[in-house]
């Protein structure tokens, strides 16, 4: 899944801020620009004034753990 996630006809988007959340969803991260001249746009241009930086998660070392105990808001 990409840092990102437009909705709603391009009229809401996501922007994920944690890649590969929890170890388990697989996601970049994501930030996104806009740039100045987005305010004398119109709705549907609105797509062509945002730039997305993505990220991959960082590797993780062979010192991290994954807890034994899957948390409930997961069930």
């Amino acid at each position: 899944m990409d840092g990102y996630q437009w909705q709603h006809n391009n009229g809401v988007v996501t922007v994920f801020s944690a890649p590969n959340y929890c170890y388990r969803c697989g996601n970049q991260a994501a930030i996104m620009e806009v740039d100045d001249s987005v305010q004398d746009s119109s709705k549907e241009d609105i797509l062509a004034h945002c730039k997305f930086s993505q990220f991959d998660p960082a590797p993780r070392d062979e010192n991290w753990h994954k807890s034994p105990r899957t948390p409930d808001y997961f069930l």
